[in-house]
């Protein structure tokens, strides 16, 4: 082959490595700038979860559509800490990052748990507090007095009511019966008696004996009646003992 032709050869080898070059070039400008696109709109097709936690229904569907986001209620329950109606808990996270359009599904609260008092009048007190506890209720004060009809330890009356609307931790007041009220009579003044006549009448009355002394005391006949607890005037109940002191 000679020069001539050898170098128009050449001259077409070059032209063909230089237009391989450009389009390797112009191929990988291309292939950079597709993925950088898809970047951009990837990115574009993304929100970030708004924190919802305490808003109310309205609240939350608003905020989550100002971002492309929509809401769902996934479960309500209750709970004494939150109103009801407001969110307690929501899934995505706030922050994450989600395609637009995504749902959040959102646990809402219903508020305080709410508790009928049970009716307790009649009922055993004993037997009534467990089923107070048993409720989420709270026994409260208890204040016990005789009544009549009514056996010791019957629920007399209640605060609050029976069937009154509450929530649980409430404190529920009981009236309780003491039973029968016991007779009671006023000590008589036993003293000048013969301690023969007064344990007589101390057996017929309904009482019991108590402890007898004997005390020298001067002017007094011998075994007659000087001291007496309880005193003269005060109140007795039956089977109460009388204690004596007596003449030696």
């Amino acid at each position: 082959m000679d020069a001539t032709k050898r170098k128009a050869w050449q001259t077409v080898g070059a032209a063909v490595a230089w237009i391989a070059g450009g389009s390797l070039v112009l191929g990988l400008v291309a292939l950079a700038a597709f993925f950088a696109t898809l970047k951009i709109e990837t990115r574009g097709g993304q929100a970030t979860v708004p924190d919802l936690t305490g808003m109310t229904r309205e609240e939350a569907a608003r905020a989550a559509n100002a971002r492309d986001l929509v809401v769902e209620v996934a479960q309500e329950r209750n709970d004494p800490g939150v109103s009801s109606g407001r969110v307690l808990q929501q899934q995505p996270p706030p922050g994450s990052s989600v395609r637009r359009g995504r749902k959040i599904r959102l646990t809402v609260s219903l508020g305080g748990k709410v508790i009928s008092v049970p009716d307790l009048v009649g009922k055993p007190d004993r037997t009534e507090s467990m089923e107070i506890r048993q409720e989420g209720l709270v026994p409260g004060e208890r204040a016990a007095i005789p009544a009549r009809g009514a056996q010791a330890g019957t629920v007399l009356a209640q605060v609050p009511p029976a069937g009154t609307p509450a929530v649980p931790g409430v404190r529920v007041h009981r009236l309780v019966s003491e039973g029968e009220m016991a007779p009671r009579w006023v000590m008589p003044d036993l003293s000048g008696l013969s301690l023969a006549r007064v344990e007589r009448w101390i057996e017929e009355s309904g009482f019991r004996k108590g402890a007898v002394r004997r005390l020298d005391s001067t002017g007094r006949a011998p075994g007659t009646v000087v001291g007496q607890l309880p005193l003269a005037g005060y109140p007795v109940r039956a089977k109460d003992a009388v204690d004596l002191t007596v003449a030696r």
